[in-house]
């Protein structure tokens, strides 16, 4: 009887152990801003996607500000302080040259999920960007597109002569505008810029309509001049760090490159309709938005135009990469190549959108090659 007994409670106990699930693994997601855009709420949305892709074996917090600012992220994907963090490879353009060279390419287009899907369908395909990531010991899980940037300002800029002297916020592509203005371009984290101008040493910033709110500043600015210089390219919002990646099981990594595509596409298009109607509504931010002279837009157009041959000039030259002029071909034809396959899409759709990246990117990619 004893050994009956013991029987049951054996197999109880087993049951109850097989019955019960293995403990979820909780991921620290980082994220260098707080708000209520498309962005923010993308990193909590692949939080939960995470967790039913997964089956819950996984989940995420999200840390808005307070684990990393944008500026340290990449060494904090890098070193495990997140599991996930969003990163932007501009303020690490020496660790990712082939990366920037993406980010440069700002006025290719001023439709962000065409340009969204152009360079997440070559990021994949490129061995060279995929290596930098890996030396950084992080793994690319896609990048969302945001704009198109606008000028934002303290005093009324719409004439040529009023960019003199003023000292603008912006990097690459966006500070070569600012310089083709007449204005000087300032190089400062986004964390930084609400300051920068309250205390009167920059005169304005060039970033997407939501960084009024988001970053609040349209307390400190009072115009936007209608002039979309392009793009922003760089926002890799689901890097991970390559040791917690190399725990992952075959399944859960085709589900985690899932989630961050399906994520980037849901991403670009609601932070893209949350900026449209921002410029609709200029004053809920504070804003008003001011019309260029026919002078200072005919100057935007040429800087556009001209700005992709300067691009490879500096890939070449200042920053080293010697096939600068193939990669840049290769980008310009996905470019291409991204125009036609939107085109037949209804781009406001999340759900359009996120299944074109999936079906023409994300779903081909081979875990093992990241």
């Amino acid at each position: 009887m004893h050994h009956a007994i013991r029987a049951v409670l054996v197999a109880a106990v087993l049951s109850v152990a097989i019955a019960a699930p293995a403990r979820a693994e909780e991921l620290r997601i980082a994220v260098g801003a707080t708000g209520d855009n498309g962005l923010i709420n993308g990193m909590k949305r692949f939080a939960t996607e995470i967790e039913k892709a997964t089956g819950g074996r996984y989940t995420g917090k999200v840390y808005e500000q307070v684990l990393l600012n944008y500026a340290e992220t990449m060494a904090g994907v890098r070193d495990g302080v997140a599991d996930i963090g969003y990163v932007i490879p501009a303020y690490a353009r020496g660790e990712f040259p082939y990366g920037n060279l993406v980010v440069d390419l700002a006025t290719a287009g001023i439709n962000p999920v065409a340009v969204a899907g152009a360079a997440n369908d070559f990021i994949v395909n490129c061995e060279k960007c995929i290596d930098e990531y890996r030396r950084q010991n992080q793994v690319f899980l896609g990048t969302s597109v945001i704009g198109p940037y606008y000028m934002m300002s303290v005093t009324r800029i719409t004439e040529p002569g009023d960019f003199a002297g003023r000292k603008i916020r912006g990097f690459g592509p966006f500070g070569r505008w600012v310089a083709a203005m007449g204005a000087t371009p300032v190089v400062l984290s986004a964390n930084d810029t609400y300051e920068a101008i309250s205390q009167g040493q920059l005169d304005g910033n060039t970033n997407t309509m939501d960084s009024l709110a988001g970053f609040s500043l349209g307390e400190v600015t009072d115009y936007v001049l209608d002039v979309p210089i392009g793009v922003y390219i760089g926002n890799n919002m689901f890097n991970m760090n390559r040791d917690r990646w190399n725990e992952l099981s075959d399944a859960d990594r085709r589900a985690f490159i899932r989630v961050g595509g399906e994520t980037v596409g849901w991403s670009t298009v609601v932070y893209w309709a949350e900026n449209r109607a921002l410029l609709e509504n200029p004053a809920s931010v504070g804003v008003e938005v001011v019309q260029p002279s026919e002078a200072v837009r005919r100057a935007s157009e040429e800087f556009r135009a001209s700005d992709l041959q300067t691009v490879a000039q500096l890939n070449r030259e200042k920053f080293g990469l010697a096939d600068a002029d193939t990669q840049l071909a290769i980008l310009m034809g996905m470019v291409d190549k991204w125009a036609a396959l939107t085109a037949g899409v209804d781009t406001d759709s999340t759900d359009a959108v996120s299944r074109l990246f999936l079906d023409e990117i994300f779903c081909k990619v081979d875990p093992s090659r990241l």
